[in-house]
């Protein structure tokens, strides 16, 4: 019997170790990947060298040896390329339009840019008085060729324009325009709207004509014929018509330029921001699925450029108003809730739509989750911890989403995580959909029973 027994365990154990044994042959490391395709068969810590510098990929900083880390390199794996600039998959040394605009990139003054002309209408002044009222309803146009690129109004009407005075504008107009093209031509025709026949005014220092041409030379960024102002009283003739228009031109890279306008503690604030259009098409290509309540943080960016010169732009803001942390977090909050509330069904076509806070600020709309997310990623880029409420049944049939906050010395409704424990966190409930909430208020809901979830 004790016989029989040692057969079976010397028989158990030979095929353990021939197990073992075979083992080692296939895989020495036990890592998953054969011998044969390992480069680092005795470390289960690597098992691919990129590079071949010695160094296994997951240790190695640069995989492809190019001198950019790997961080850093859109294309860590390939030597020949680092960089994407319009972020279509192709790299810059192999992709021969680098900005996207449709131009070559050996024809394209400005390679890595995509090109556009702000034009900039200051005021007015209606030099030669033409009849005995007070004003003058007034409008401009701006052509290339014979192409007219915009009406110059107020709001659809004429500006009433007092005579002999200067009258402010605030007139803009951005146009993208082809950046294989040094010289671009462009029109100014002004009016005075009269009851039967509009006259046209003279706002060109030539004799030939009263409507001023404008030749910008978009490699020196310069006019060529033109002053900044356009001014028809310098020609030589001795018409009644003579007007002068203020205008600036800037060379700026194409892209979403959007103007934000909003309301805190009865003082107006503004700013205006130009999101790169490739960097818009990137988030809308990425996924907006949920699968779980806590997916909602995956759209949280607090590493995207834009929206860090963004967070930039209203701490400044903060800073000139001496603003305290409470303060900034409501001036903050009262930014959010400026942008318009809409549901995802009327703007996106879908019943959910989760939007990354760069769509939602180029879009200017969202609903409470889009808001929430903008915020949440705004006060964490600024130093402040932040979380998402989610309230599933805030009223009959639909959820709410908001964000809570926390801030040293604030009060009112709050949610507390890790109660008891070392790291216990107070969240100040932030309404994000509606001007005039502060920090701590919260609307009537049905129920303000919740899942906290925290940015990290």
């Amino acid at each position: 019997m004790k016989t029989s027994i040692k057969i079976v365990s010397i028989l158990v154990a030979g095929l353990i170790l021939g197990a073992v044994f075979n083992q080692m042959l296939y895989d020495a490391d036990l890592d998953g990947i054969p011998n044969s395709r390992d480069a680092f068969p005795r470390d289960s810590n690597e098992w691919n060298d990129n590079d071949s510098d010695g160094i296994g990929d997951n240790s190695d900083p640069d995989d492809d040896n190019d001198g950019f880390n790997d961080t850093e390199d859109f294309f860590p794996f390939n030597f020949s390329e680092n960089s994407d600039n319009d972020l279509d998959g192709i790299g810059d040394n192999s992709d021969f339009d680098d900005d996207n605009d449709g131009f070559n990139d050996s024809e394209d003054l400005d390679p890595f840019n995509d090109l556009a002309l702000k034009f900039s209408f200051k005021n007015v002044n209606l030099i030669d008085r033409q009849n005995n009222r007070q004003t003058a309803p007034f409008i401009f146009f701006l052509y290339q060729g014979t192409e007219q690129l915009k009406r110059f109004d107020n709001e659809g009407n004429p500006w009433y324009v007092p005579w002999q005075e200067t009258f402010n504008l605030t007139a803009d107009f951005e146009y993208n325009i082809p950046d294989n093209q040094t010289l671009h031509e462009f029109t100014v025709v002004a009016y005075f709207l009269k009851f039967r026949n509009s006259e046209e005014l003279d706002i060109s220092g030539s004799n030939s004509s009263y409507r001023e041409t404008i030749i910008f030379d978009l490699k020196n960024k310069t006019w060529l014929n033109s002053s900044s102002i356009l001014d028809g009283s310098l020609d030589d003739s001795d018409d009644s018509d003579d007007a002068s228009l203020t205008l600036d031109i800037d060379v700026f890279n194409f892209g979403y330029l959007k103007s934000f306008k909003w309301t805190f503690r009865m003082v107006d604030y503004q700013f205006s921001y130009n999101f790169d259009p490739a960097r818009y098409s990137y988030y809308v290509g990425q996924s907006h699925k949920i699968f779980d309540y806590s997916d909602y943080l995956n759209f949280v960016t607090i590493n995207d450029p834009e929206l860090i010169e963004i967070a930039g732009i209203l701490r400044n803001l903060s800073i000139e108003e001496e603003f305290d942390s409470l303060r900034e977090i409501d001036f903050l909050l009262s930014f959010s809730q400026s942008l318009k509330y809409s549901e995802d069904n009327v703007t996106a076509g879908v019943g959910e739509y989760p939007r990354y806070p760069i769509e939602t600020l180029v879009d200017q709309t969202g609903d409470c989750e889009d808001t929430s997310a903008l915020l949440i990623s705004l006060v964490e880029i600024l130093g402040y911890n932040a979380s998402i409420i989610l309230i599933p049944e805030a009223w009959d049939g639909y959820g709410h989403a908001a964000v809570g906050i926390n801030v040293t010395g604030a009060s009112g409704v709050h949610y507390i995580v890790n109660e008891g424990e070392p790291d216990e966190t107070s969240y100040y409930y932030a309404e994000t959909t509606a001007p005039g909430w502060r920090l701590g208020e919260m609307p009537d809901l049905d129920s303000n029973s919740a899942y906290i979830y925290e940015a990290k």
